[in-house]
């Protein structure tokens, strides 16, 4: 795909090049965030089973 400077402006330009810069990391930060709750609400669940089984 060809980009002709003259249909795509200098801004247009600096913001496409910088956009998968910060949406990138922005992603992953949020992906590992997700991971890290998912997996402390599985420990939760996890702890509450042991503790059932114990009073049994």
């Amino acid at each position: 795909m060809l980009i002709f400077p003259a249909v795509i402006s200098p801004t247009v330009a600096t913001i496409s090049v910088l956009i998968p810069f910060i949406l990138v990391p922005a992603a992953l930060i949020t992906f590992v965030v997700w991971m890290i709750r998912k997996i402390n609400r599985i420990d939760e669940k996890l702890m509450d089973i042991q503790e059932k089984l114990k009073d049994r």
